[in-house]
């Protein structure tokens, strides 16, 4: 089940990155997103987000003011349908602590600082063809991190769980519906 279509997407660039802002949001043209808007920190993210419901947002690391990680963190716990939106991390110097902190964050994908049209527009395309449900649990909210693909054959536990927000209801929230 395909979370949407690249027509759909309003995208919110929270990069002080000029130069990659400008890059990022010549991709999403191209790509023919409805919407595509560049915020330099956090309190001009904020205003864009009351404006606009955004449904994708690509975060750099070293957004200004509180940082990647807690923007992308603040974003999972809002109380609305921004909370779902498919995060891609942007990392200028990735490591083992800092994907550890993207994905603990909710991040969906991260891509590596300078990226390349081809990563970001091969990101979207996973995250669009791809999606996964997302767990709330107590310390984390954000997409399953289970990675692999394979078939699992034990119980699935997950299901009888409070806290799974299903792709379809995604779906309906990507769409704006």
């Amino acid at each position: 089940m395909r979370l949407g279509e690249k027509s759909d997407l309003r995208v919110l660039i929270a990069m002080a990155n000029g130069q990659a802002a400008i890059g990022a949001r010549a991709v999403f043209k191209e790509q023919g997103a409805i919407s595509y808007q560049v915020a330099e920190n956090n309190r001009d993210a904020m205003e864009k987000m009351k404006a606009e419901q955004f449904n994708l947002l690509l975060v750099e690391d070293t957004f200004p003011d509180i940082g990647g990680i807690d923007f992308c963190r603040f974003i999972r716990m809002m109380n609305a349908p921004i909370s779902v939106a498919p995060i891609i991390y942007a990392l200028k110097d990735p490591d083992r602590e800092s994907v550890h902190q993207a994905r603990n964050a909710g991040v969906n994908k991260m891509v590596v600082m300078p990226f390349t049209t081809a990563s970001l527009v091969k990101n979207l395309e996973d995250i669009l063809s791809h999606p996964k449900p997302f767990i709330r649990v107590t310390g984390y909210y954000g997409p399953d991190r289970r990675v692999g693909g394979g078939s699992y054959s034990g119980p699935e536990r997950r299901k009888k769980q409070q806290g799974v927000f299903p792709v379809a209801n995604q779906k309906k929230v990507f769409k704006g519906l």
